[in-house]
């Protein structure tokens, strides 16, 4: 006797569909990565740079503490232009040692975002210091000064300078913290050796302070030991002053007549 067949419990064939993604699908699954990626790169490039920013300001602040340190213990004086060094003089104070001989381990000299031209011969010291002093108020020239001078002679310590960003170039000579201290362009002391000028507002040739090592200005340590940012159309002759001028041009308008 034949059954009838119940297709309820007959068994069935199952195909399996094993297509992979179409080139088009391919496409715009790159397309969206790429897209993303544009957009992520620029912010963590920021994050980058804003690191090294603040690095470099804490190697300012640690060098302003250092100088508090030798005034104290100099008799208010700290080092200004190309007498012994500053670098030298406040070696003892850094928390890295060294000597004159070496002092390649000392990193606090060094700011992460400065320039090295040669892999090999890394630059120490990229902070320049403030060696600039004034006949009057009114002097917008100035001269050299050489050697000390007492941190009680600034009016204001906390909107003078002490040390600033290096501009970098292949006129600047390398400190590599190995028996070449090369003092010649470490200090600050011409109308010339600010990022713009102060008449026309384009960038100086012989800049000796950085235009746009972090951004478009530069990091800088004050007097009262303080450290901040500041831009370089705001980076005047008054800042440098022993005595202010209270009716000093403090913004550089760039491309003024």
């Amino acid at each position: 006797m034949k059954h009838p067949t119940n297709s309820s419990t007959t068994p069935r064939q199952h195909t399996t569909n094993h297509a992979g993604f179409t080139l088009i699908e391919l496409l715009v699954v790159i397309a969206i990565i790429a897209i993303l990626a544009g957009m992520l790169l620029p912010a963590l490039g920021k994050a980058k740079a804003k690191g090294k920013a603040i690095a470099c300001i804490n190697n300012l602040k640690q060098t302003g503490l250092a100088m508090t340190m030798y005034a104290d213990d100099h008799d208010n004086y700290i080092p200004r232009g190309n007498g012994y060094p500053w670098f030298f003089c406040y070696m003892p104070y850094m928390p890295e040692g060294g000597s004159d001989e070496d002092f390649r381990g000392i990193r606090i000299y060094k700011c992460p975002s400065y320039p090295n031209r040669n892999p090999k011969k890394k630059q120490i010291i990229t902070y320049v210091i403030n060696a600039w002093k004034f006949n009057s108020t009114t002097d917008m020239v100035g001269t050299e000064q050489i050697g000390p001078s007492k941190i009680t002679g600034f009016q204001e310590p906390s909107n003078s300078i002490h040390l600033g960003d290096n501009a970098d170039g292949s006129w600047r000579p390398i400190v590599t913290g190995y028996r070449d201290a090369v003092t010649n362009l470490n200090d600050v002391w011409a109308p010339t050796h600010l990022p713009l000028s102060q008449k026309s507002g384009k960038l100086s040739g012989e800049r000796r302070i950085a235009d746009k090592r972090h951004n478009q200005g530069a990091n800088f340590v004050y007097l009262d030991s303080h450290a901040d940012y500041r831009p370089a159309t705001k980076i005047v002759t008054n800042l440098f002053r022993e005595e202010k001028n209270p009716n000093a041009k403090t913004q550089i308008t760039p491309g003024s007549p």
